[in-house]
């Protein structure tokens, strides 16, 4: 006897996950906290006096860039995609707002944010409505946007005034730097609506299996021009972070972060082929990237072995967490 099918002929599918053992999922969990407080350990030990208020302070000023980055990425990922030109949109929304704060003040970085949403939002829907991989898409997007870049400011452009949108980023006004504060309070806040709405349910669906999601009525192309959108919201949030910082623009200020905002998302324990991880390992893994730059700073190691670190970080968490998303489709 056969069992009847739908009337569309196609059978009720059901996902699986492959089995894990319960030692080899708890090891991979605690990893990347493992990796961070070995890191830190190695940290303080070689230079004690990061330990001072100062210069923890100087440790989260440093990682809220690269957190900032990594949360929009985290996102992206976990769909199945990621996006190669959040940095170079980053540098482009410095170059903007250091030349339209003159002219309009402070209303410039709110205008730039909504350019950069915009432009993360396009090539959202030119990944989906073209079919293009989004790594062929924003790759396209790191040349478009880094020339734009060096067209509209062919050198780095200094801000002269004091203008509030970056005056308060530069102060420390809860006992963390306000940087800082910020790209905390962006996590958290985008964690809590992965959590409590379902445009989280629906990232994670689609990352394990987006055409499991399109049969169950999930709107896949609104939801990744959704966080493609959001992608380019943050690099504009960052881009205005290092504006501050720097107290200029660059057509490549944030160039260096592409490869470690990337590389913290990783070690924080998301999977590279979606659908398994979370904002909160991610917080992680930017805090060990940081940390690590930091090491490499204190022990005056040559810049050069710095992206090599990156990449070799890289493999080896795509390695161990390639297999976790893993899927069956059951018909």
């Amino acid at each position: 006897m056969t069992s009847a099918r739908p009337a569309h002929g196609i059978d009720p599918i059901a996902l699986k996950r492959e089995p894990r053992r319960p030692v080899s999922r708890i090891a991979r969990r605690i990893a990347p906290l493992a990796l961070l407080i070995g890191f830190a350990s190695l940290l303080v030990v070689s230079k004690p006096s990061l330990l001072s208020v100062y210069a923890l302070n100087v440790l989260a000023e440093e990682s809220s860039v690269i957190l900032i980055l990594a949360t929009a990425q985290t996102l992206v990922i976990l769909l199945g995609g990621i996006d190669v030109s959040m940095a170079a949109v980053a540098s482009l929304g410095s170059v903007l707002i250091a030349l339209a704060l003159p002219m309009i003040g402070s209303a410039s970085v709110i205008g730039v944010l909504t350019l950069t949403a915009i432009i993360g939002a396009a090539q959202g829907m030119l990944h989906t409505r073209a079919q293009i991989p989004s790594f062929v898409v924003t790759l396209a997007g790191l040349g478009v946007w880094s020339g734009l870049a060096l067209t509209v400011a062919h050198t780095t452009i200094p801000i002269y005034g004091d203008y509030c949108a970056i005056a308060c980023l530069t102060r420390s006004d809860l006992g963390l730097p306000n940087s800082f504060s910020l790209a905390l309070a962006a996590l958290v806040l985008v964690a809590l609506s992965m959590r409590v709405m379902p445009l989280g349910r629906k990232i994670y669906a689609i990352g394990l299996a987006e055409r499991v999601a399109l049969l169950s009525g999930i709107r896949v192309r609104r939801v990744k021009v959704l966080v493609f959108s959001l992608a380019g919201l943050f690099s504009g949030l960052a881009g205005w972070v290092m504006t501050a910082r720097n107290s200029s623009g660059s057509p490549t200020i944030a160039n260096s972060l592409l490869l470690p905002s990337i590389a913290a998302v990783l070690i924080g324990g998301t999977s590279i082929t979606g659908g398994v991880g979370g904002l909160g390992r991610t917080l992680i893994g930017a805090l060990t990237i940081t940390v690590l730059r930091v090491i490499f700073t204190t022990i005056g190691l040559n810049p050069a072995y710095e992206p090599i670190t990156y990449g070799l970080v890289l493999i080896a968490a795509v390695a161990a967490t390639a297999g976790r998303s893993t899927v069956h489709i059951v018909k």
